[in-house]
């Protein structure tokens, strides 16, 4: 998979720009806040449809502009992916001429890792970095963990508010099992999809690592989780 070119218009601090790409290595370099980042967040929006630099999207939008556009084209396994991003009110997504009805829609068809200097914080700082490093990963391969994570942040919130009707309105505590037990079911498939993700890491960096440490080390990523000893160990006994 390589991607071939993408056209930018008054995203970021780009009004208009198109730049086509060799299908091996690109380098791309300048002086500082030139826009370097911006290239790179575009690919990054039209492969997994959020930026990394922002939760908010209207700041993609170039500041003397109320809009925004990037077409990109790529090739994955000889067929050509064209993918489309427009921001106004609201952002759209179309796949090769066709609009997506999710932005989950474009996950899986351009293939892409992104490190930064700020990433050394996954291995510094706490769990929820190292998730969210799973999540943007697992769901470029496998679409429907996208919608098992909806699913799960949905029911917790379901949750969390009967747990507001038990305290306020005297709700039976009883019927909290109804969201625990949907809790466990969704949390253990997310589980098993992040213990096949680490496994084959696992089977790809072990004999680099050792061949670049010329046989003197070994290296192995190990998924810990408490999954299976809190909200999840009574309903595995069943």
């Amino acid at each position: 998979m390589y991607i071939e070119k993408i056209k930018l218009e008054n995203f970021r601090n780009y009004e208009k720009e198109e730049i086509e790409f060799d299908k091996n290595v690109n380098i791309i370099y300048g002086d500082n806040a030139q826009g370097k980042t911006n290239i790179l967040e575009s690919i990054f929006v039209c492969s997994l449809g959020k930026s990394f630099r922002t939760n908010k999207d209207k700041e993609l939008i170039n500041k003397e502009k109320d809009y925004a556009k990037i077409e990109m084209e790529s090739y994955k396994e000889d067929r050509k992916v064209k993918i489309n991003f427009e921001l106004k009110e609201k952002k759209k997504f179309y796949i090769n001429g066709i609009s997506a009805k999710r932005t989950s829609d474009i996950l899986g068809k351009n293939y892409i890792v992104l490190f930064t200097p700020e990433d050394i914080n996954i291995l510094k700082n706490e769990p929820s970095k190292r998730r969210r490093f799973l999540n943007i990963m697992i769901s470029q391969l496998r679409p429907m963990y996208v919608h098992l994570l909806n699913q799960y942040n949905k029911t917790i919130d379901q949750r969390n508010m009967y747990l507001k009707q038990i305290k306020y309105e005297g709700k039976s505590i009883e019927n909290l099992e109804i969201w625990d037990e949907q809790l466990s079911k969704l949390g253990t498939k997310i589980y098993e999809y992040r213990k096949e993700f680490i496994e084959k890491i696992n089977e790809k960096i072990f004999d680099i690592h050792l061949k670049t440490t010329e046989n003197k080390e070994k290296i192995k990523i190990k998924y810990i989780s408490n999954i299976r000893k809190k909200l999840f160990r009574k309903f595995e006994k069943k």
